[in-house]
């Protein structure tokens, strides 16, 4: 996210706690279908920062997979396979042409030369199993191609989320901006005649100009009611509690009267 979208979601987060702590003043404001598209809205958009976010690292996670994958399969399975058929070529001339790679080629390079290094030693297993490699050998050359290859298509994958998810982060925050714009009228309706609510939403639904401005502005709608106000039982940040229906109050059992003895 650049600078200007994370100040504008810290501001929608704003709006969420500050609609969530004066539900009882604005009833009518909290029980309309805005509410709950903005509240969806505001989740799908979490889910898309998360994504926009940590699908960078997972790339980069995947890249040093990839390398150590990519040294495994030239340390494990090509250069066994190139040693035995130099050894085997006078014998079996059409291993000759096993050789290892020269200088670093590409990793698809790579994977294409493993590819038919196998397709040749699989024709010639028995040579092979003499000299000295596992039975398995094929299969767990054709393994270790597989596995690379996963890799990599796991990495492309990342990098198309992250992609899907900047766009998504534009168009939540485009339908976020738009359930604000509804519910702030529903406030200026229903708040009309609560000058300090409606003061403390004009400044609560601002985007500020810096993040420490919104921080501020998220305190002060926690703690501006006369009422004792409590901030939401999970993170803000959770998309899970955007979507989770309202839990029940808890009902507080009555203590017992226990008559003293003497009367």
């Amino acid at each position: 996210m650049n600078p200007r979208q994370a100040r504008s979601l810290l501001s929608l987060y704003a709006v969420d706690v500050f609609l969530d702590i004066h539900a009882e003043r604005l009833p009518k404001t909290c029980a309309t279908g805005m509410r709950i598209r903005f509240k969806r809205a505001l989740a799908e958009l979490e889910l898309h920062v998360q994504v926009q976010s940590g699908a960078p690292l997972m790339a980069v996670g995947l890249t040093r997979a990839k390398d150590a994958k990519r040294e495994a399969l030239l340390r494990d399975h090509i250069a066994p396979v190139v040693r035995v058929a130099r050894l085997e070529s006078a014998s079996h001339p059409d291993l000759a042409p096993l050789k290892m790679p020269r200088g670093e080629p590409g990793t698809q390079k790579l994977v294409a030369l493993a590819s038919a290094i196998v397709a040749v030693a699989a024709d010639h297993r028995d040579v092979f199993v003499a000299a000295g490699l596992p039975e398995t050998f094929v299969e767990d050359f054709n393994a270790a191609i597989e596995d690379l290859l996963a890799t990599l298509s796991a990495r492309s994958e990342r990098r198309g989320a992250r992609t899907g998810a900047t766009r998504g982060v534009d168009a939540s925050l485009r339908a976020c901006h738009s359930c604000k714009a509804a519910l702030g009228a529903f406030i200026e309706t229903e708040a009309r005649d609560d000058l300090p609510l409606l003061a403390n939403w004009r400044t609560v639904q601002r985007i500020g100009r810096s993040s420490r401005h919104l921080r501020k502005s998220v305190t002060h709608a926690a703690h501006s009611s006369a009422s004792a106000l409590t901030a939401p039982a999970l993170p803000i940040r959770d998309a899970t509690r955007l979507l989770a229906p309202p839990e029940p109050a808890a009902t507080i059992p009555q203590r017992e009267t226990v008559q003293s003895p003497l009367g």
